[in-house]
């Protein structure tokens, strides 16, 4: 009963005050949801020839499961990494927006995204907790919000499943990663996350949330001192890849 009334609520208020794609700057045409129909349909979607670690995609079609060569190479401290979409076009604009923009509104059209991606690579019931990645203090209070933990909420009341952004802790400001490239990514965020206390995540499956993973060097972070806690395993999604 409140499921309809919520969303006969929601569309007296597109009624009223229609929703601007991001994308165009068209309305939307996709009830209670801000980019539109056509836009989505242009968001390149991660589906197939994707490295079984961590989620890199190969040129060309695959049809086994495989191990990409940087994964050979260096074994990364994460079981599984899936991203949604390649992150250009309309899922970056998607994405700048809400992380640098205040466009907090947009949370619910990333969320379907990275719903989508959980429900298309992972078994969501295996999940014993949702965590962000964590934002250091200082730059939280800069922006007044961490992007990756509203996404991780969001993810964690669609599929049923505990939300904790407190077991997981960064300890360490770090230089923003978007000017290094991936060997200096990797001494950057080296020591950087701690986890608060192991028996919260001792002998659980974690998924860890993102918005966008670039070389996966941060989340390789997380979950190396996951797995030093005791956590059975560590996945994660993020809403792009870079």
């Amino acid at each position: 009963m409140l499921g309809r009334v919520s969303k006969t609520a929601e569309r007296i208020a597109d009624w009223f005050y229609p929703r601007a794609c991001p994308g165009c700057g068209r309305v939307s045409d996709r009830p209670g949801r801000h980019l539109c129909w056509g836009c989505l349909s242009r968001v390149e979607l991660y589906t197939q020839s994707l490295c079984e670690r961590c989620g890199g995609f190969a040129e060309g079609q695959v049809a086994h499961g495989f191990i990409c060569g940087a994964c050979k190479g260096a074994k990364p401290a994460f079981d599984r990494v899936r991203a949604a979409g390649r992150f250009e076009g309309v899922l970056r604009e998607l994405i700048h927006q809400f992380k640098y923009g205040q466009a907090l509104w947009l949370r619910q059209d990333l969320v379907d995204l990275l719903h989508g991606c959980l429900m298309a690579h992972f078994a969501p019931e295996e999940v014993d907790v949702v965590m962000p990645v964590p934002l250091h203090p200082v730059r939280e209070r800069e922006r007044s919000y961490n992007q990756a933990a509203l996404l991780a909420q969001g993810l964690a009341q669609r599929i049923g499943r505990r939300y904790d952004a407190r077991a997981l802790v960064r300890t360490r400001a770090t230089e923003t990663q978007t000017r290094l490239d991936a060997a200096h990514r990797r001494m950057n965020i080296l020591g950087a996350f701690s986890v608060a206390s192991p028996a919260w995540v001792t002998r659980r499956n974690v998924l860890l949330v993102d918005d966008v993973m670039t070389t996966g060097a941060t989340l390789n972070e997380c979950a190396h001192v996951l797995k030093k806690a005791g956590a059975r395993a560590v996945w994660a999604v993020t809403v792009g890849r870079g």
